[in-house]
């Protein structure tokens, strides 16, 4: 190497190291005293130097944050940890309660908390391996998500390069701010909504061009010498790396401290830059979350606190029924359009015939409408002193609108539903099910390419979507070629699916995402072999009594009678027979096959191992054990790599049996 291409490239790195110090100061620390002038005339310095000498541009370069135009869909990713949602509290009384509970599963110890805002954004988790940026991935239904990477690296307090040379998960929330959105407001209804549709760009350059920020808060999977002990400790580990946090955290010793907080960010939110949708309280004590655990849905150490609902005065123009995909009869008022919370509100949830009659809404009413964050708006009281005797009050049908079939209202239940199980409203919500993102999630079919779907006689159910070809898609308005191939091919790509994700797609009546994978688990383990197809999963399902299906932790006996019903009906069973025969196949779980010696035995990792996690995961499950992120007196065995956290002092506390890599195998083999 000549001399000249030698300082060309000591002076490339001196400059990409000023660029990223500027940034970080400018975008990260928010010092506004840093010149965008020079940081600019450094980065053309750099760019001419790396056009004269391609040979040293590196992806972590600050030149090379946009890149090429992603071709086609989203790659989906499995998370390496698990991503929960939180639950929600909406008043003072309701966060105590959660204090209490904690209380009562530790009554020996005490807390301290940390509370956070709640940015109203879109959640991310972002992998750094030695230190540079590799993989951003969208929460999705918390075990997958989507691959977003090429717009992610295009934010600008996102570092490419961290501080240290680590190898690590982070989480966190990108949100556009008040001002840039104000930029764009025409082409969507909230800063939230700009940002979610910004990051899922398939040009990178449409994210770069709306002025997108992060805040991190959370720490997954890392080798960091010393793992924080509390998420104090975490929040400060993130700002050491160079990673945006919002410091208008706080650490309170007591209940009393988190209701004032509340009440501080209910007055001063709207004073802030960005949007908030309310608070997260986390146990400061790290030892003490991975001892509260998860319950099937939530960490039991962290809850989310809403904000009180916003309301707005609008009118009652109609009162129309909604089919749901089990039958529900929903009614739904359609109101004047009226902004709430954000969103304009046009329509807004009665809940039930009970509903309407307690409330005495009537068709023409001025209402009180009420929506908080993501929640349904729904009518909370009728202003009857305002009513001119024009109104008409609202009587439930004894046929469903749709099919004109008689609805029924089982004793002791609030809902009225349609007695035909074809009923076409209903088959159309099994549908749209289906194809969601927390079942198969199938790109391109949305309600409105599920009703031409089905008024163009190609759709009737669900096994209908296997045999579609591109032909049949051209035959829609708005559909051409490359449109029909991409969902043909975001088709194809669902028909391979986990036996856990289908249960929950065939929308079983009171079978949720949790419930549907502990099914599948127990099916799979129960066959001990993997299927041959979805006809002999419905052999085995319908060969299973209420008794035994209530023997699954986390079934109870509503959920048991729901899917004995399910699997019993010859109509289900032709369903699955038509599913496989159409193409849909299930992916051959490890944890059916093998013997079960691991059956009924949960497993927790930590630390650094020699051999892949997933791996040792795979291992596990294909001996019928299961694995749990956090240590409790459930957990059968702790599995300990090198520098373990925190899970490693629960364990022997508690008197859970320990193993490293070598032991762990002497016991497969055993």
């Amino acid at each position: 190497m000549n001399n000249a291409k030698i300082q060309a490239k000591i002076r490339i790195e001196k400059l990409r190291q000023e660029i990223r110090k500027r940034n970080y100061e400018y975008f990260v620390l928010d010092q506004t005293n840093i010149s965008e002038a020079v940081r600019d005339s450094l980065k053309k310095e750099l760019i001419a130097l790396e056009e004269k000498f391609p040979e040293f541009i590196t992806p972590d370069s600050p030149t090379q944050r946009v890149g090429s135009v992603l071709a086609g869909r989203f790659a989906k990713v499995p998370h390496k940890t698990r991503k929960w949602s939180l639950k929600d509290a909406f008043s003072a009384e309701e966060i105590q309660q959660w204090v209490i509970r904690l209380e009562r599963l530790l009554p020996s110890e005490n807390f301290d908390f940390v509370g956070e805002l709640k940015i109203d954004g879109l959640n991310l988790t972002l992998w750094y391996e030695a230190g540079n940026l590799v993989r951003a991935i969208t929460r999705g239904n918390g075990q997958e998500g989507e691959d977003v990477t090429h717009t992610v690296r295009t934010i600008k307090s996102v570092p490419l390069v961290l501080e240290k040379s680590v190898t690590i998960e982070v989480s966190g929330e990108v949100f556009m701010s008040k001002k840039s959105f104000e930029k764009i407001e025409s082409e969507f209804a909230n800063p939230r909504n700009a940002a979610a549709g910004s990051v899922r760009q398939l040009d990178p350059q449409v994210a770069a061009n709306r002025d997108l920020d992060m805040f991190f808060y959370a720490l997954g999977e890392n080798n960091l010498e010393n793992e924080p002990k509390s998420q104090l400790a975490v929040l400060q580990v993130l700002q050491e790396l160079g990673l945006k946090v919002n410091e208008k955290f706080a650490h309170f010793a007591n209940l009393e401290s988190l209701i004032k907080f509340c009440e501080i960010w209910q007055k001063k939110r709207y004073d802030l830059p960005y949007d908030i949708d309310g608070l997260v309280f986390k146990v400061n004590d790290m030892d003490q979350q991975e001892r509260l655990g998860f319950t099937g849905k939530a960490p039991r150490f962290a809850i989310a606190y809403k904000f009180p609902a916003e309301q707005a005065i609008s009118r009652v123009l109609d009162i129309v029924l909604q089919v749901g995909r089990t039958g529900v009869l929903t009614p739904v008022a359609h109101l004047e359009p009226v902004k709430i919370a954000g969103s304009i509100v046009s329509r807004a949830t009665l809940h039930n015939e009970d509903e309407i009659q307690r409330k005495d809404v009537r068709i023409g009413d001025t209402v009180i409408v009420q929506k908080a964050g993501d929640i349904i708006p729904e009518v909370v009281e009728v202003l009857k002193d305002l009513r001119t005797g024009v109104e008409k009050p609202y009587e439930f049908p004894e046929k469903c609108p749709v099919c004109e079939s008689l609805v029924v209202r089982i004793e002791g239940e609030a809902a009225t539903r349609c007695s035909n199980s074809n009923c076409f409203a209903v088959e159309r919500e099994r549908i749209i099910h289906f194809v969601g993102r927390s079942a198969l999630n199938m790109d391109g079919l949305g309600e409105r390419v599920i009703d031409q779907l089905i008024e163009a006689n190609l759709v009737a159910d669900v096994a209908d979507l296997f045999i579609l070809s591109v032909d049949d898609f051209l035959t829609l308005p708005l559909f051409k070629e490359k449109r029909a191939k991409k969902v043909v091919e975001a088709i194809k790509f669902a028909s391979n699916v986990d036996l856990g994700r289908l249960i929950f797609a065939l929308g079983i009546r009171h079978v949720g995402e949790q419930s549907a994978e502990l099914i599948a688990v127990y099916i799979e383990q129960k066959k001990c072999s993997n299927f041959k197809g979805l006809t002999e999963v419905g052999d085995v399902g319908k060969g299973i009594a209420v008794q035994e299906w209530m023997g699954i932790g986390g079934v109870g006996e509503i959920v048991a009678n729901s899917l004995y019903d399910w699997f019993q009906n010859l109509d289900n069973q032709h369903l699955l027979k038509r599913l496989e025969k159409n193409g849909l196949k299930l992916k051959q779980n490890l944890r059916g096959g093998g013997i079960q010696i691991f059956l009924n035995k949960i497993f927790v990792i930590t630390g650094t191992l020699s051999s892949p996690r997933e791996e040792i995961k795979a291992l596990i499950k294909s001996h019928g054990g299961t694995i749990s992120n956090s240590v409790s007196v459930k957990t059968s065995y702790l599995i300990v790599g090198d520098n373990p956290g925190s899970k490693y002092d629960t364990a022997q506390d508690l008197g859970i049996s320990i193993l490293d890599e070598e032991q762990f195998q002497t016991l497969l083999v055993s």
